[in-house]
């Protein structure tokens, strides 16, 4: 990996590079590695940075404070207010739930912001050199144009209904952080410190 990106910062392209990308089975070059949404760079890192985030927590608190891909409702929850729901509402109701929400984060850490309290983290990789990207500052797509304010929308709100901490961990694909994945890098490396002192 250490060769890849030396040649990938000079301009040239790594040795032994598939020409057909085996997630996707589509025609590949570097392009297509970093940004290929099935089988690529982003997805290898996305699971990577998951499980070392993962670790590291559970070498700063405990085992068991720590889980993998948490639902952000509990499924036990759902039942609970769909049977609510269905003794006190009418089935056209729009409080009624239509379906379960499946919604996971990548890591959850009891503890880890505030005592007593969940905190779910959520993994993304991306590539600011895409074309989408490509006139932007790579540190704006990280933080606070588009990666970690999707990842905001879509868990937060559902987060803090049930009182848990939400933290997005955005990394690009040649490893640079955005801003919330920092702090919390730098939070878990001072309890790491702590810790081991």
């Amino acid at each position: 990996e250490f060769r890849d990106n030396i040649r990938l910062r000079y301009g040239l392209v790594p040795l032994n590079l598939e020409r057909i990308c085996d997630g996707c089975g589509k025609r590949a070059d570097v392009q297509h590695y970093l940004s290929c949404p099935v089988g690529g760079l982003g997805i290898l890192r996305h699971d990577e940075l998951g499980r070392t985030f993962a670790t590291l927590a559970k070498d700063a608190l405990s085992k068991a404070y720590v889980r993998r891909e948490p639902r952000t409702i509990p499924s036990g929850e759902q039942r609970q207010d769909r049977n609510s729901n269905a003794a006190g509402a009418t089935a056209t109701s729009p409080s009624t739930p239509r379906h379960e929400d499946r919604t996971r984060g990548d890591v959850s850490v009891y503890g880890f912001w505030t005592r007593g309290t969940d905190c779910i983290f959520d993994v993304r990789v991306t590539d600011p050199s895409a074309k989408s990207y490509r006139k932007k500052d790579p540190r704006k797509v990280l933080e606070t144009e588009t990666q970690e304010k999707e990842k905001k929308d879509k868990y937060l709100r559902k987060c803090l209904e049930r009182r848990k901490h939400f933290t997005p961990l955005v990394f690009s694909v040649d490893g640079m952080a955005g801003r919330e994945a920092k702090k919390a890098m730098k939070h878990l490396a001072s309890m790491l410190a702590e810790k081991w002192e």
